[in-house]
């Protein structure tokens, strides 16, 4: 299991993405997020509509968009919070 990570504001992003949860500094360090590349990923919530006995009921499934930024030492941190100061 992994460890657990401190949830923050995603307007403390982009100062906070240069420091491990361990408390130490990444290096090399990110000085611009919006340069690392935008990817997306879609994800989907599913509810089962009826109850779980009936054959009638059925699965609907909504799908949700995340956005990431890859840099390129390797690091990825989901912007999909962040994005919306920012034109893509």
């Amino acid at each position: 299991m992994p460890p657990l990570v401190e949830a923050f504001p995603a307007s403390s992003l982009a100062s906070r993405i240069n420091h491990l949860p361990s408390g130490k500094t990444r290096k090399p360090a990110v000085s611009d997020l919006t340069k690392c590349e935008l990817r997306e990923l879609i994800q989907y919530h599913c509810d089962l509509e009826g109850p779980r006995e009936d054959p009638k009921s059925r699965v609907v499934c909504q799908p949700f968009l995340r956005l990431f930024r890859q840099c390129a030492n390797g690091m990825t941190v989901e912007t999909t919070a962040w994005e919306g100061k920012y034109d893509r």
